[in-house]
Formats: C-alpha cells, sequence, structure tokens
C-alpha cells in the first residue's frame, strides 16, 4: 500500500480528532507530489461519498420500520463509488454512520491542513501538484459519470455528485474573485452580472469536454467568455501541445487568469485577451474547438453563432456548450451533440459543408 494512502486510512481511524496535529504532520513528509495530490484528492472525494452515505442512510432509515444495518447499507457503494478506495474497503466495512460523521469531520480537517501547505510551496511544485491532481479528478468525474449514466437494480435517492466538490482548488490558482468588478453595469448583457464562482464552469465540465473531446496534437482552442481562466489553466497544465485562447470582456478576470498563467509558466501556449464579443469589428479566429458558456445576451449569442456558421464552410470545428448555450445551435450546421449531465455539457461537431 502506498504511504499516503496508510496515512489517510490513520486519520480515519483517530477517535479523537483532537490528537490529529501529529498525523497530519507527518503527511508532510510525503514529499513527492503524486502521493501528496492522491492523498488531497482523495480526502475530498471520499468526504462527497461519506456525505451522500449518511444522507442515504438518513433516508432509509425514515422509511424503514426496521433498523438499517449498516454492514448491509454500504455493501452497494463498496461496489460503485467507494470501488476504487480498495484500501479503505475494511475501514467503510466496519464502521457505522458515527464513524461516517467523525471520519467527515476529519476529512475536514485534511482539506484545509493540506491546501494551507501547498499554497506556501513553490509555482514549481503547484504546477506538478495540480497536474496529477487534475488528473485523478479527471478519473473521478469518469466514474461519476458511468455510475450516473447506468440505471441501477435499487435507484437511491440521491446520486454521486462531483460538481463543485474541487472549487478549492481556485485558492493554489489564486483566483480571488472581485465582487462589483464593472463599476457602470450595461444591462443588455447577462455577462456583466455578479462576480465570483458563478462565472465559471465547474471542473466536472471542464475535464468531461476535455476527456471526450479528444483533441489531436498542436489543436486550437478558443473559449468564448473565459471568466477568471479555469477552463485555459487546466487545458493548459493537461495539455501543453494545444494552444488555447481565452477572450472576456471584464479586463479585471482577464488580469488574474493572465497572473495565475504566468506563476505556472503556461503563457507560451495560454493566452487570455481582454475582448467585447459583442462588437461587429471582432472577428473570431479560426479554431478546432470553441467553448461557450450562458452568458451572453441574445444579441451577442447572434453576432457569435453567425461567425462560427461561417468558420463551418471552411473547417470542421466543435463547439462545446454549457448550460442554455445549446439552444442556439442551428441544426443545419451541426450534428446531434453528444450529451452529459442530462444536457447540461454538449459537443457540437460541424456538418460536413459543400465546398463554395
Amino acid at each position: 500500500m502506498s504511504e499516503y494512502k496508510s496515512e489517510l486510512k490513520k486519520i480515519l481511524l483517530l477517535k479523537d480528532l483532537d490528537n490529529i496535529e501529529a498525523p497530519l504532520n507527518s503527511v508532510l513528509k510525503l514529499s513527492n507530489e503524486k502521493d501528496l495530490a492522491s492523498f488531497f484528492i482523495d480526502s475530498i472525494y471520499i468526504k462527497n461519498v461519506i456525505l451522500q452515505i449518511i444522507d442515504d442512510h438518513w433516508i432509509q432509515s425514515k422509511n424503514s420500520s426496521t433498523e438499517v444495518l449498516f454492514d448491509r447499507f454500504i455493501k452497494s457503494f463498496l461496489n460503485s463509488e467507494l470501488k476504487p478506495m480498495l484500501y479503505l474497503h475494511s475501514f467503510f466495512a466496519n464502521s457505522s454512520i458515527e464513524g461516517m460523521h467523525q471520519a467527515s469531520k476529519a476529512l475536514t480537517k485534511i482539506e484545509f491542513f493540506l491546501l494551507s501547505h501547498i499554497k506556501i510551496m513553490s509555482y514549481e511544485f503547484q504546477k506538478k501538484f495540480l497536474q496529477f491532481a487534475l488528473t485523478q479528478m479527471s478519473d473521478l468525474y469518469e466514474l461519476e459519470h458511468q455510475l450516473n449514466s447506468t440505471p441501477k437494480k435499487n435507484e437511491r435517492s440521491a446520486k454521486l455528485s462531483l460538481y463543485r466538490s474541487f472549487d478549492i482548488l481556485d485558492q493554489i490558482f489564486e483566483l480571488e474573485y472581485i465582487q462589483n468588478e464593472v463599476s457602470t453595469l450595461d444591462q443588455k448583457e447577462r455577462l456583466y452580472e455578479g462576480a465570483g464562482i458563478g462565472v465559471q464552469s465547474s471542473y466536472a465540465t471542464i475535464l468531461l469536454a476535455l476527456k471526450y473531446l479528444n483533441l489531436g496534437k498542436k489543436s486550437q482552442f478558443i473559449d468564448l467568455g473565459s471568466g477568471y481562466g479555469r477552463i485555459g489553466l487546466v487545458v493548459g497544465l493537461m495539455r501543453p501541445d494545444i494552444h488555447f485562447t481565452g477572450f472576456e470582456y471584464v479586463k479585471e478576470r482577464v488580469e488574474i487568469a493572465t497572473k495565475a498563467c504566468t506563476h505556472l509558466k503556461l503563457d507560451q501556449h495560454v493566452h487570455f485577451v481582454t475582448q467585447d464579443l459583442s462588437n461587429h469589428s471582432f472577428k473570431i479566429p479560426d479554431a478546432d474547438t470553441y467553448y461557450i458558456f450562458d452568458s451572453f445576451s441574445d444579441a451577442s449569442f447572434a453576432t457569435v453563432m453567425e461567425q462560427l456558421q461561417e468558420i463551418t464552410y471552411r473547417k470542421k470545428i466543435t463547439v462545446v456548450t454549457k448550460g442554455n448555450a445549446k439552444l442556439w445551435m442551428n441544426k443545419q450546421f451541426w450534428t446531434e451533440p453528444q450529451e452529459f449531465s442530462d444536457g447540461n455539457l454538449c459537443l457540437f461537431r460541424s456538418r460536413a459543408r459543400p465546398k463554395i
């Protein structure tokens, strides 16, 4: 068993969390970025599964006239959500619902302890840590996708949801969200409204899209409305062979994304540009893949889609849509989409166009 797995299991077995500091400090001996990333991501994932276990156990207990025995109840989780965590199966099989509550508290302490440590490490260390973490997260999001796409004989009340589970990584990227970035709101654009996590596509969306796009080497990827740069940073870390450009209206967001990009030395292939996409004088560059979140006004969507449709006459492209952006995809130009998360994420590929 890897050293990090032994350390994590040891902490979960603690009866007194007042004594958690010593084992947590021993975790810092895991100087290997890969093991530390695995420890961090496993901790967050397991905490999410435990919260699901607690909720489902409560619902089953409420609806059952007899006691719900934990050792039987947990078996379905061991065969699905907890299947990748084989090294912790004995812990879960021999635990209780009270043990789940205790473990959840321990995992919360682990999460913030490791985060504070990683934030003071060098950018080179952070870059390697993030690359390993994102790779593992991609596997977990794929597991979630498969579990939630496959009908179960005994459907549970709640499905595994990792949608915002790893948002804490933003603190490593130093994506400090600015409130009220635009002093005078232009009410014709939904783009300007609010700030914070709401203008970011989730890591789940980004990593699932990246996995199923099957992008070739030296592909050109454009994000139309890149916010604080999450997509570009993830693509840049996982695919250094891809050239990424993010266009964003709010210059403060571009500055924050560019700063993170520079710290992690991604600026040779990842760029963020301040740009009003609704400006008719702006021409969207040719690329292989475009990403669109549901953040534009109707007028801006019309302008963007008209240009993307024109590009399909010149080359094959893929458009990744998030949310209601899919409603703007004209079937005349695009094949039926590959859908994820009940259509919240779609991959549209351009139809073969006749030569002009």
